[in-house]
């Protein structure tokens, strides 16, 4: 699909899924014409213009397994939070029994009972919403009640609008 893109003159190319930024740099290596945005990169950036130093990083298991986010984070001085593996466990049953199965009042229950101890033991941080789902589903959740929840697919939409009316 890039390479169809390069060849129609893309200059920008966004990928929509967290988890598939772990092959960023085999796409941006494939394709140097295309300017790649790197969705976790994105994301640390925006979070680092509003001065945060911490952030909690709901994602996938391949999302955390590639460091995608720590890696983007660190670079920006911001530290990862992560769940621990019974979070991590209710987040991914939120992804695939819940919204990937349309049932959401399950996806809701999971991410909240994610987030909750996470915000226990950090406080007031920013909440990174690392994969697509995530955003469906959280919001809804009484224990995402005011905290301040990051969509890195809003964020990487902006980053591209903003790439393509800059030419």
């Amino acid at each position: 699909g890039a390479g169809r893109l390069a060849a129609l003159g893309v200059r920008s190319v966004a990928l929509a899924c967290n988890t598939a930024h772990a092959w960023h740099g085999q796409i941006q290596a494939l394709f140097p014409q295309l300017r790649v945005l790197h969705i976790a990169q994105q994301t640390a950036l925006y979070l680092k213009a509003g001065g945060a130093r911490q952030a909690l990083v709901l994602a996938t298991d391949g999302t955390y397994d590639s460091g995608l986010y720590d890696a983007a984070l660190a670079d920006c001085g911001i530290a990862a939070l992560r769940p621990g593996q019974a979070g991590r466990a209710r987040l991914m049953q939120g992804i695939y029994e819940g919204v990937k199965q349309g049932d959401m009042p399950l996806a809701v229950q999971c991410f909240g009972e994610a987030l909750a101890p996470l915000l226990q033991r950090h406080g007031a941080v920013p909440v990174i919403m690392g994969c697509t789902e995530i955003p469906l589903a959280l919001p809804q959740a009484p224990q995402a009640r005011g905290a301040e929840l990051v969509d890195p697919a809003w964020i990487l939409a902006c980053a591209l609008a903003q790439d393509a009316y800059a030419h």
